[in-house]
């Protein structure tokens, strides 16, 4: 073998038949082979196989396939926030349809209240009027320029606090309101009761 390897490395191609090995120099006319089986062989101990990968290609290789980890990574990490997105729009409807029906659970009927402002000594349809038109019935009710309770008392919330959402505080209030002035603190009556 080694004579072979000396053969081939002084310019001497080795040729195999059936029965022989041949040197002939590499120049020289190709004679007929008739054993490939047996010049590959030869070959491959001459030659070093081509299909080892070098050092680039393993290190080719290997990025390939941690690019193709963090891609199937990145994947998954959007489909998880694709899921979780979906999850919490789900969740931000059911909550709002639950405020929808929880409000309109709640309904508020001026007549509820007739009691409590026929304690005071005023027209009573006239303030169950100026209280549906100013609130609905609503004892929680706010308007945009800070009028709060049934009879949207004009800085309620800093002037009286909390109690002022209580009906009893907030008709006694108004009574006040309306021996002193009348009706004319309510623009929602004003053209109808002054």
């Amino acid at each position: 073998m080694l004579n072979r390897l000396s053969a081939a490395i002084a310019g001497v191609s080795i040729v195999a038949s059936t029965t022989q090995v041949i040197a002939q120099p590499v120049d020289a006319p190709k004679t007929e082979i008739k054993n490939v089986k047996a010049v590959k062989q030869i070959q491959a101990v001459i030659e070093p196989p081509r299909t080892l990968p070098t050092k680039d290609d393993v290190a080719k290789s290997q990025i390939e396939k941690r690019l193709k980890e963090i891609a199937v990574q990145r994947q998954q990490e959007e489909e998880r926030k694709r899921q979780e997105e979906a999850k919490a729009q789900e969740a931000a409807k059911a909550a709002q349809a639950e405020a929808v029906k929880a409000a309109t659970k709640t309904s508020y009927n001026v007549e509820q209240w007739r009691p409590i402002i026929a304690k005071y000594p005023w027209p009573v349809e006239e303030a169950m009027l100026t209280m549906s038109r100013e609130s609905g019935g609503n004892p929680n009710a706010v308007s945009a320029t800070d009028d709060h309770g049934l009879f949207q008392i004009h800085n309620g919330l800093s002037n009286y606090g909390p109690a002022i959402y209580d009906p009893e505080t907030n008709v006694k209030i108004a009574y006040g309101m309306y021996a002193s002035r009348g009706w004319r603190p309510w623009y929602a009556v004003r053209g109808i009761l002054w």
